[in-house]
């Protein structure tokens, strides 16, 4: 029964990330960071999943962005962590 009990919380348990938003997308957002609040299981993927609900500006562009979480590189797989920090990086193209 403890166990089903400690399972229910977890399923409920959520986390805190900050977003930082750059370029285009801060410009389409009209702001330059977002606090979101995701499942203590979100990844990168549901972080943008739900921007982009949210954010028609990064609904358009979310197949191209990049996620740099406390300033890395990282998958849109990665596990997320409370207090996070996550940069959407937008394309860049010059030469």
């Amino acid at each position: 029964m403890a166990e089903s009990t400690a399972q229910t919380e977890s399923d409920h348990a959520t986390i805190t990330v900050r977003v930082l938003l750059f370029s285009l997308l801060r410009e389409k957002v009209g702001q330059r960071e977002l606090e979101v609040t995701l499942s203590s299981s979100a990844t990168g993927e549901d972080l943008l999943d739900r921007l982009a609900e949210e954010h028609s500006a990064v609904a358009e562009h979310q197949g191209a962005l990049r996620l740099a979480i406390n300033q890395t590189y990282a998958p849109h797989e990665e596990q997320l962590s409370d207090g996070d920090e996550v940069a959407l990086i937008t394309p860049v193209s010059g030469g």
